[in-house]
């Protein structure tokens, strides 16, 4: 196995036609996050972090394709690491392509993913977890994916549908636009998902000047491979709520949905708007709907199924990645750790519902 290592423009319109060739429907690599334009997007997006590319070769031409962002000198992380839900080597069909030949190839000591194929992870990888991103099967189509949810969680399938018809009956007929061209739209959606970051207290991606780029840039792309897809969802005349993902042939990642939530809260308009856009995907060929990584109750009411991920990071044996080691604790491990303590999960609620309240209300704000 030989290993080099390139930048995005490096590769010619051949090797990029070859990586799209090994992204076929069905062959598990089929994610818009695996595809160069994704990789290439980045590159373009972001000026703080050099992209580039380990090319895998054997004996019978190239092999596979590795994505990554270098930080510093010696530490990679997956390329879009942090609004990308898929990650890891695109291959061709039975190629070996193993992860510690790139480390090595690029003079990486350690390489961080948080959404890697979990098929591609190492044998001996310590520290990393095992985890899943739910998905919603369509390869029936809609009505047999809806069927067969309503038999497992009659109660939640037939809730948003109730509050569709009294959202259609209160405020006017519901009426989705699937693929809608509008800028106006995806400048909605990001006020709104922004005054939703704010309301939870997590960080607004928005506020980062790449992301938006990324987001401007995906929504003005459009091939058969890949591209970004706006679609929204009126009452009447009146936007509801916007959703906004990466879309492959046929593969959906749900990226950023937003919604009125000052007006429409109360009508669950994201979960109603999950299922009529995913009827109207699976009519337009998608048979994926990946929900991203999580464990949010609506996620596990509406996946048939789970990909196998993994969150962590590999490693060469070195001093850098032994300090590495001892600086970083993967995310998931104090996770697990608090919610298996009641007491330490109750005091990390506390706190951040303390530091929502400073940083909405400002210094001195209690509960009312």
């Amino acid at each position: 196995m030989r290993v080099t290592i390139t930048r995005p423009d490096g590769l010619g319109a051949a090797e990029l036609a070859l990586w799209r060739s090994w992204q076929a429907p069905g062959s598990g690599l089929d994610s818009p996050f695996l595809a160069p334009d994704f990789a290439l997007a980045i590159d373009r997006a972001r000026k703080d972090v050099r992209v580039e590319i380990a090319v895998f070769e054997d004996g019978s031409g190239l092999a596979g394709f590795l994505p990554y962002e270098r930080h510093g000198r010696a530490v990679g992380r997956a390329v879009g690491m942090g609004v990308s839900d898929c990650q890891g080597v695109v291959h061709r069909p039975g190629a070996r392509t193993p992860l510690p030949a790139a480390l090595a190839a690029a003079s990486l000591s350690v390489w961080e993913f948080d959404h890697l194929l979990a098929a591609q992870l190492p044998r001996h990888a310590p520290d990393a977890a095992r985890v899943g991103s739910p998905v919603m099967d369509l390869s029936e189509g809609y009505d047999p994916y809806r069927d067969a949810r309503r038999a497992l969680t009659r109660s939640a399938i037939g809730g948003v549908e109730r509050k569709d018809r009294k959202l259609g009956r209160e405020h006017g007929e519901l009426r989705l636009e699937y693929g809608c061209r509008d800028p106006e739209m995806l400048r909605l959606m990001m006020r709104w998902k922004s005054a939703h970051y704010r309301r939870t207290g997590a960080a607004d991606r928005f506020g980062w000047p790449w992301v938006r780029q990324l987001v401007e840039e995906s929504f003005a792309t459009a091939t058969e491979e890949y591209g970004g897809l706006l679609s929204t969802l009126h009452a009447g005349d009146t936007p509801v709520a916007v959703e906004f993902g990466l879309r492959s042939g046929t593969v959906y990642e749900r990226w950023f949905g937003a919604y009125d939530a000052d007006a429409f809260g109360a009508y669950s308009p994201g979960l109603v708007m999950m299922l009529r856009f995913a009827r109207a995907a699976a009519d337009h060929g998608i048979r994926t709907i990946d929900l991203g990584k999580g464990s949010e109750p609506y996620k596990e009411f509406f996946a048939g199924s789970h990909i196998p991920l993994a969150e962590g990071w590999i490693s060469r044996p070195s001093a850098r990645a032994t300090l590495y080691r001892a600086r970083h604790v993967p995310p998931r491990i104090i996770r697990d750790y608090i919610k298996s303590h009641p007491d330490l999960r109750r005091r990390a609620r506390e706190t951040r519902d303390a530091v929502n309240r400073v940083r909405r209300y400002g210094f001195g704000a209690h509960r009312s």
